[in-house]
């Protein structure tokens, strides 16, 4: 179905919240476009008519990400586009591909905040990229200030699974925590400097404390001093 493929569920999720952009300057950024954000943010654009909210409503579309239309061009310039556990190059599974995407960066969210959007869909853009770039915008970083992108990134790694470092991730004396089930979604409150401290909503359920933001630190980590973005390159261990 070519008008599917996103998170049909951020359509009425947006919906809910619509007014509340227009009226307190709210500003939202999210990968919900899945393999297919024009439809999604058209969906948006939709929601926002329905409300009369239409000129209050600008909605900053992010594409650039489905590689599968360049994948033989890319192979034919000699990137194998190999399996990283295997070593093996993408013509070996060639014929059976049907989508084929690159992780994007920072750098289309940042440019759509600049432009006056205050509603952001993006497909394939990494989680630490959503969080990265308001503060970038945000705080005018340099794209090279290689600290400051390092911190951001740091930020966004530890926000970018849902509850998991507000205690959905959490190991050490889990059964103490309280009401997991009304769980409190993390914020991240960023300085210009790079620093920041996570929390979340007052009386909601959940801990934000050292395990649960340290376990969610090592959540998917390969080498800790070598955790790859395309916006940069940051050292855990320095942290």
């Amino acid at each position: 179905d070519p008008a599917t493929g996103y998170a049909r569920d951020s359509v009425s999720q947006m919906e809910r919240i619509l007014p509340d952009i227009a009226e307190q300057g709210i500003r939202v950024i999210s990968n919900a476009g899945g393999v297919n954000p024009r439809a999604c943010a058209e969906a948006v654009r939709a929601a926002a008519d329905r409300l009369g909210l239409g000129d209050r409503i600008r909605i900053g579309l992010v594409t650039g990400d489905d590689l599968m239309g360049r994948l033989d061009e890319l192979t034919a310039a000699g990137e194998s586009l190999a399996n990283m556990e295997t070593g093996r190059p993408l013509s070996d599974v060639r014929k059976h591909v049907r989508a084929a995407n690159a992780y994007l960066g920072m750098a289309p969210v940042v440019e759509a905040l600049r432009l006056g959007a205050n509603v952001v869909i993006t497909g394939r853009v990494t989680d630490t990229g959503l969080t990265l770039g308001p503060m970038v915008h945000e705080f005018s970083w340099q794209p090279d200030d290689w600290d400051r992108i390092a911190a951001g990134t740091i930020a966004g790694h530890i926000i970018e699974c849902g509850a998991q470092s507000s205690g959905g991730n959490l190991l050490k004396d889990w059964r103490r925590v309280k009401r997991l089930a009304d769980v409190g979604f993390p914020i991240v409150e960023a300085q210009a400097d790079g620093t920041f401290a996570v929390t979340k909503h007052p009386g909601t359920g959940g801990v934000v404390g050292d395990a649960s933001v340290t376990e969610q630190l090592v959540y998917e980590m390969g080498d800790p001093t070598e955790y790859i973005t395309p916006d940069g390159v940051a050292d855990f261990t320095t942290i």
